[in-house]
């Protein structure tokens, strides 16, 4: 069955094609992302039954309807069937197209030089950190390029094939799919494993597969066996693609030191530098690895290197397939936590300060935190009530321990440091909004109303 709006077909640049079921949370935002840089919007529906159709009604998408066969490639060409457009570009529902790379991706589809594939930048998007990928997202249409793979689809097969020319852009593409605030990854794992293990079966000597089973297995801790096992074999299968290579071995690289065989995992870091110095997770893991040996200094190195890649991300070309790129203050806090409880305590207080005086909200505060374990932040706030008020920075200090006591959920002992604050008049919003918020978790509602009228 197919559901059409009437327009003008006889100048279609670029063609939209996606393939979605019950995705009324987030087609909208996806949508709005591309409503003015496509000329045709093809959904694929396999099924929905809540309100998705009817979003894409509301943004003039021409609807056709799929009968689901466990085979995200077959839904994939299904889609791309009804493209008019000149480009073909594919998303996901739970993606969204950057504003700012909209100028490139209008001189890109400009060229004339076909067949093509562009390789897009995708940007997982989480509450702790962001990884980056690349996949053909924008081909040439008309030229029978097509979808390979029952899962984790690409044209790369096809595109090779035809000797299609290929172009690195730096468009971006973010993707929340990830985010295990979000969606329900274990779920997502449990549908992709039939997939991912009847795909090695159809194509024992195709080294992909064995890639990206690997990958799967690694994300649970039960299968971290299946995971070395893979991805090994993946590598003895001298695919002589660098940026899966280098990804493999960061992520037998996490396995190993979730293990605490760190000779093993000091190994596969390095072989994924040698394999592509220009990436970002292996500084990570060598820091976290130097940290675990108790090479504090060269832990620290390690995280001074990442943070100036970090600072320069816009700019940054991975040479690894699955980089991950961890938020600033979770590297300046591992960095910060380091330096205190080994190295340079009084330095380490002026970092803390200056870092905490950036942050914009509870997220990046808590950001600062992700490397320290509960009794670090204990000992933290056991040297912050030592300092007294004889320390230059003792409020923005204590305001900082107070935050760890609400981390805890102890409102008893963050009551009281915000109290004390308020009473030396270190009334910043940030004060003000924690107080009123342990009133009102108290019970104490008038309280809380009266101090949030304090704020101007």
């Amino acid at each position: 069955m197919i559901e059409q709006n009437s327009k003008d077909t006889s100048n279609i640049q670029l063609s939209l094609c996606m393939i979605v079921k019950n995705e009324e949370k987030t087609l909208g935002s996806c949508l709005d992302s591309v409503k003015d840089i496509v000329d045709e919007m093809i959904i694929l529906d396999t099924g929905s039954s809540d309100n998705t159709i009817q979003i894409a009604k509301q943004f003039g998408a021409d609807i056709y309807h799929f009968k689901w066969c466990d085979d995200f490639s077959a839904a994939r060409n299904e889609s791309i069937k009804f493209a008019k457009g000149i480009w073909i570009l594919w998303m996901d529902a739970d993606e969204q197209f950057d504003n700012s790379s909209k100028e490139e991706l209008n001189s890109i589809i400009k060229l004339s030089r076909h067949p093509m594939g562009v390789n897009i930048n995708i940007r997982n998007l989480s509450s702790k950190n962001e990884s980056y990928g690349t996949a053909y997202r924008l081909f040439s249409n008309h030229f029978g390029i097509h979808f390979k793979n029952i899962i984790h689809e690409q044209v790369s097969y096809s595109l090779k094939e035809m000797k299609a020319e290929i172009i690195n852009s730096n468009i971006i593409i973010d993707h929340f799919g990830y985010d295990e605030v979000q969606y329900d990854q274990k779920k997502k794992r449990q549908r992709n494993l039939p997939l991912l293990q009847r795909m090695i079966d159809d194509n024992p000597d195709d080294f992909f597969p064995q890639f990206v089973l690997g990958q799967h297995y690694s994300l649970d801790k039960k299968t971290q066996e299946e995971a070395i096992y893979h991805l090994e074999k993946f590598l003895n299968m001298n695919s002589n693609e660098n940026k899966l290579i280098a990804s493999a071995y960061t992520t037998l690289a996490d396995i190993y030191f979730l293990k605490n065989d760190l000779y093993h995992a000091k190994i596969k870091v390095e072989k994924s530098l040698e394999t592509a110095p220009n990436q970002l997770v292996a500084f990570y893991q060598f820091a976290k690895i130097e940290f675990a040996q108790k090479q504090y200094q060269k832990a620290v190195d390690y995280l001074e290197i990442l943070l100036g890649k970090i600072n320069n991300i816009r700019s940054f070309k991975s040479g690894n397939a699955l980089d991950t790129v961890f938020t600033k203050n979770h590297i300046s806090g591992f960095f910060i936590k380091i330096m205190m409880f080994n190295l340079n305590k009084e330095k380490s207080f002026r970092l803390i300060v200056d870092l905490w005086m950036t942050c914009k909200g509870y997220g990046e505060m808590s950001q600062i935190f992700y490397e320290w374990n509960d009794f670090e932040r204990d000992k933290f706030i056991q040297i912050v009530v030592g300092t007294g008020y004889s320390e230059s920075h003792w409020k923005i200090l204590n305001e900082i321990s107070g935050f760890l006591h609400l981390m805890k959920k102890d409102y008893d002992r963050a009551f009281s440091v915000f109290q004390n604050l308020f009473d030396h008049n270190h009334r910043n919003i940030f004060t003000i909004k924690s107080l009123a918020g342990i009133h009102a978790k108290m019970g104490r509602m008038d309280e809380a109303a009266a101090l949030v009228k304090t704020i101007s």
